[in-house]
C-alpha cells in the first residue's frame, strides 16, 4: 500500500500567502478574491479556467493560447531559442533561488515580444543568478574561452572585465550580428540598430554565447566577430566571437576599423511596452 506524505499545514499556508501576494502584485485587488468565495458561478468559472492552464483571453472571451504556463508559450514560439533558468541551472551547475525564479516567471517578455524575437533571430535566456563580470563568466567554465586563464583582459588596468556585468534578468540576444553591419565603423553600425535594441556589453555577450553552447551544444558567432559596448583602458572596443571548440575569442579593436569579419552585437531592451 502506498504511503501518503504527511500533510504540512505551514507549507500550505505559505503557498497560499505567496499566491495572494503574487496576484496582488499583478494587479488583482482583494475584492476579486472574495467573488469566487461568495458566488458559485464565479467559483466554477475560475476552477475551469485554472484547470485549462490559465490561458490568455481577449476582451471578447476568445482564448488566444492555452499553455500550461508562460514558459510553454515561450517554448512554442521560440523553440530551442528559449532557455529557462532551470535549464541553465542544470547545465551550468548554478542555483537560482525561489524568489529569483519567481522574478523570471513574472518578467517573461510579452507574447508580442516573443514573436518579435523569433522573427528577428534572437535567443531568449535567463541571465546569471547574480551580477557577473566577464572574468566571473569565464570562471564558470574556462574551457569555453580561447584564453583559459590570465590574458590581456585579466590585467588590473582592464576595468571593464570586472566592472561591466551581466545581471539576473532576461537576456534577449541576437544570435548573429546585426544585418549588414560588417565593413562599417562603430558610428556607422549604431545607425543600423532599431529603437528597441542596444549593444550588449562583453559579459552579456559571452554569457549568451557560452550558455547557448552549454545548454544547446551550439556555438553562436562561430565564424564572425561582434563589437560590444565594453571599452578597454586605451579606448578600444571589446569584440567577441570566432567561437569554436577552442572557445570564444575576446579581443579589442579601434572603433574606426571596418572589417569584413567584424559586425555588431545587439540585444533587445527590457521593460518595453508591448
Amino acid at each position: 500500500m502506498d504511503t501518503i506524505a504527511p500533510f504540512n499545514l505551514s507549507d500550505v499556508l505559505d503557498k497560499t500567502a505567496k499566491f495572494i501576494r503574487v496576484m496582488e502584485k499583478a494587479g488583482v485587488p482583494w475584492t476579486n478574491f472574495q467573488l469566487p468565495i461568495n458566488n458559485r458561478t464565479a467559483r466554477r468559472n475560475l476552477a475551469e479556467y485554472m484547470l485549462m492552464g490559465c490561458p490568455k483571453v481577449k476582451s471578447d472571451g476568445q482564448i488566444v493560447v492555452a499553455p500550461a504556463n508562460d514558459y510553454d508559450l515561450a517554448r512554442t514560439i521560440l523553440g530551442k531559442d528559449f532557455i529557462s533558468p532551470e535549464e541553465i541551472a542544470l547545465a551550468r551547475k548554478l542555483t537560482y533561488g525561489d524568489e529569483l525564479l519567481q522574478h523570471f516567471a513574472e518578467t517573461l517578455p510579452s507574447e508580442e515580444a516573443l514573436q518579435w524575437l523569433r522573427e528577428n533571430g534572437f535567443v531568449l535566456m535567463a541571465g546569471t543568478p547574480g551580477p557577473m563580470s566577464l572574468l566571473e563568466v569565464r570562471n564558470l567554465n574556462a574551457q569555453l574561452f580561447y584564453t583559459k586563464e590570465g590574458g590581456w583582459y585579466a590585467e588590473p588596468k582592464q576595468k571593464f572585465s570586472r566592472e561591466d556585468k551581466v545581471t539576473a534578468e532576461w537576456l534577449m540576444l541576437r544570435k548573429g550580428i546585426v544585418p549588414n553591419s560588417t565593413r562599417k565603423n562603430w558610428d556607422e553600425q549604431q545607425k543600423l540598430l532599431t529603437e528597441v535594441e542596444y549593444v550588449p556589453n562583453a559579459p552579456e555577450a559571452t554569457w549568451g554565447i557560452t550558455t547557448f553552447k552549454e545548454v544547446r551544444n551550439v556555438w553562436l558567432l562561430p565564424d564572425i566577430y561582434a563589437r560590444t559596448s565594453s571599452v578597454v583602458s586605451d579606448g578600444h572596443r571589446v569584440d567577441v566571437g570566432g567561437s569554436t571548440d577552442g572557445g570564444v575569442y575576446v579581443y579589442d579593436g579601434w572603433d574606426d576599423r571596418r572589417g569584413g569579419d567584424l559586425g555588431l552585437a545587439s540585444a533587445r531592451k527590457r521593460n518595453l511596452k508591448p
